[in-house]
């Protein structure tokens, strides 16, 4: 309809065809006169004659020429109702383009009326009031109209794009200005443990997957970040992290929910799976913080030279329920003095700080069982919870045995990258307090360790944390694009004792269970590409006296072989 009217708007403009039509019939009648054609009276009282035919010719040609004005007149009159119509088209559109631009973003709109909702959703509209209209449109025609077109911004055109961010962030959907997003992350734990010593119970060789984990993550606007991942380990699917985190300023930043807690740089710092070894030390393993729900400041100041964090946290370890109203006090802080200097400067990568655990318990010993590696829990943290088939105990504390008094725990660390070495220690001591029962005297126990740990890439890839390794040749087999993928060579040495009075103050049985234990690992970790890691380890323990490890069966030293394959992207 809008072609066929530019059409005759381009050929005819209204009034002109009247005009043409008119000139036409003038010029007919000054030839007749001007020839000496008779009227149309000498006609009508005279026999036909040859001027007469010529004058009735001319009669028929100006009927026509009449009858053409007419009928353009006629094409004139619509050509004026469709210019009319059109320009109410245009109107129409014009206020339905005013209306959306004037609405928020698309997914920002508020709530709908009653009658966009039910236009949106297909449901019936309320009931009709007595002048006709409905309680919440008054009548408005318009309004199912304006929810279909609402409704499409709010339910179907949201502009969404998808990457995958090389930087270990995992497949990212977010809005074209990056406000809201959406990132996905996995990681999965096969591994096969051999042990030396044989009919151990309950600890036995065999196939484990320690964890596998998915992370949704993003924002919901730039600061506003959030994290919501779960685990299943031993096939008990758990909640691992769900919080907030409100980043105004990187300087400081608040999170709120359950998460990592800031006590010892192996278990804050370190993620599980950019570990030298397959599993962190005794110390951390065994007394860390854990993840808990809690409230904490964080931040990083001085251009990156400063990471700190102090929170609030609930007592007990891989519980989603606190025990009591009671509260810990963690605090962590780590030092990069060198961290902006040029690439050449020695102690560039050099890293050292302390953290602390301090608060006043009163729960269930967690964990009840000491152990020689990580035995994730059903609550789904790394570590401390739930006795796994594939640890070794070393010290387990007597049924009614509770912590109950004041903790105190510390740790001093140190570590340095340069190339592709990395170093890694820490000292790390203070006491728990133990009671027997809910009425025994509450017991102080010293507790104390320390560990020393070391990696060297040897295909060339450098460093300057503990992150993902990219080979420089990841592995293939492919004609033309062979490669070995990245070998890195570890080793370490830790220490973990427990004062002697855990066993005279009737807390743990001394003639089945050691207070001191020393580790050593030695293995190498190959890099498939980023994404695939395998572990290779040799796990040495040696026990200060012998432990329980089947029924009627001590022994001095436990030999395991590891062998961990990890995807993580």
């Amino acid at each position: 309809m809008i072609a066929g009217h530019s059409f005759l708007q381009r050929r005819f403009v209204p009034g002109d065809a009247r005009v043409c039509a008119r000139a036409a019939r003038n010029f007919v009648a000054l030839f007749a006169i001007i020839v000496g054609l008779p009227t149309a009276q000498a006609q009508n009282g005279s026999p036909p004659s040859p001027a007469s035919a010529s004058a009735n010719a001319a009669n028929d040609l100006q009927d026509r020429l009449r009858r053409m004005e007419e009928r353009l007149d006629h094409v004139s009159r619509q050509n004026e109702a469709l210019t009319r119509e059109n320009e109410q088209l245009k109107q129409q559109f014009q206020e339905v383009v005013r209306e959306v631009r004037s609405a928020p973003e698309p997914g920002l709109f508020g709530p709908l009326s009653s009658s966009e909702s039910k236009a949106i959703t297909g449901g019936s509209d309320p009931p009709a009031t007595a002048g006709g209209g409905s309680k919440t449109s008054g009548g408005d025609p318009t309004a199912t109209g304006r929810a279909q077109i609402i409704g499409n911004a709010r339910l179907g055109s949201l502009p969404l794009k998808g990457v995958y961010n090389w930087d270990n962030d995992g497949f990212i959907l977010s809005t074209a200005d990056d406000e809201f997003t959406l990132g996905i992350r996995a990681m999965t734990q096969v591994e096969t443990r051999i042990y030396q010593q044989p009919n151990q119970v309950p600890v036995s060789s065999g196939f484990y997957n320690p964890r596998s984990r998915i992370y949704f993550e993003g924002r919901l606007s730039k600061p506003i970040q959030y994290e919501f991942s779960f685990q299943n380990t031993f096939d008990t699917v758990g909640l691992l992290d769900a919080y907030l985190n409100l980043n105004y300023d990187p300087r400081f930043q608040i999170r709120i929910g359950r998460y990592k807690t800031p006590f010892t740089y192996e278990w804050y710092r370190v993620h599980v799976w950019h570990l030298l070894a397959p599993e962190r030390s005794l110390f951390a393993n065994n007394y860390e913080g854990n993840r808990r729900f809690g409230l904490m400041g964080w931040g990083s100041l001085f251009d990156q030279r400063v990471e700190y964090a102090a929170g609030t946290f609930n007592t007990q370890r891989n519980s989603y329920q606190p025990f009591n109203s009671r509260q810990d006090v963690m605090a962590f802080l780590n030092f990069k003095p060198f961290y902006n200097r040029e690439e050449s400067f020695l102690l560039r990568d050099l890293q050292f700080g302390g953290s602390v655990d301090a608060g006043q318990e009163n729960q269930p010993t967690v964990p009840a069982v000491l152990r020689t590696n990580s035995a994730p829990s059903a609550a789904g943290a790394d570590t401390g919870g739930a006795a796994s088939a594939a640890t070794l105990p070393f010290l387990a504390f007597n049924p009614n045995v509770r912590e109950r008094g004041a903790r105190a725990l510390w740790e001093l660390h140190a570590a340095y990258y340069r190339g592709g070495l990395s170093l890694l220690g820490a000292w790390e001591g203070g006491f728990e307090s133990y009671a027997n029962g809910l009425t025994g005297p509450s017991n102080r126990i010293p507790i104390g360790g320390w560990f020393a740990q070391a990696g060297y890439l040897i295909t060339g890839e450098t460093l300057r944390d503990r992150t993902l390794i990219e080979p420089l040749r990841p592995f293939s087999l492919r004609p033309g694009h062979f490669g070995p993928g990245a070998i890195e060579l570890t080793a370490r040495y830790s220490l973990l004792t427990l004062d002697r009075s855990v066993f005279t103050a009737g807390l743990s049985d001394p003639n089945l269970w050691t207070n001191r234990t020393d580790m050593i690992d030695v293995g190498f970790n190959w890099y498939l590409n980023k994404f695939i890691k395998i572990y290779f380890d040799w796990e040495h323990a040696m026990f200060a006296q012998p432990v329980y490890y089947r029924p009627g069966g001590l022994q001095k030293t436990s030999d395991l072989f590891w062998c961990r394959f990890q995807v993580y992207f």
